[in-house]
């Protein structure tokens, strides 16, 4: 998993109003099929609509003002709780 999988669920999540419904109500489902690990699932599934939405403005703010993209996917993937993020294709 790299913090890159983390910042296409929120983009995905932002974009698409069911898939966001789904990542809410039944995250398993919302979440199968992305190279994710354990904790980044847990981080994810812990998502409420409220931090969702901070999470996500601050999110589309920062990268649209930088092209340092990786740097924010990491900081976004500290702010849900993911405390190790190596990139290097974590399992779940």
């Amino acid at each position: 998993m790299s913090a890159e999988t983390i910042t296409t669920v929120i983009r995905r999540a932002v974009a698409e109003p069911e898939f966001r419904t789904t990542l809410f109500q039944n995250p398993a489902a919302a979440l199968s099929g992305y190279d994710l690990s354990n904790e980044e699932r847990a981080a994810l599934s812990n998502l409420t609509a409220e931090n969702f939405d901070a999470l996500s403005g601050e999110l589309e703010t920062r990268l649209s003002k930088s092209d340092l993209g990786i740097g924010i996917e990491m900081d976004a993937t500290r702010k849900i709780g993911i405390s190790n993020t190596s990139g290097t294709g974590g399992k779940s």
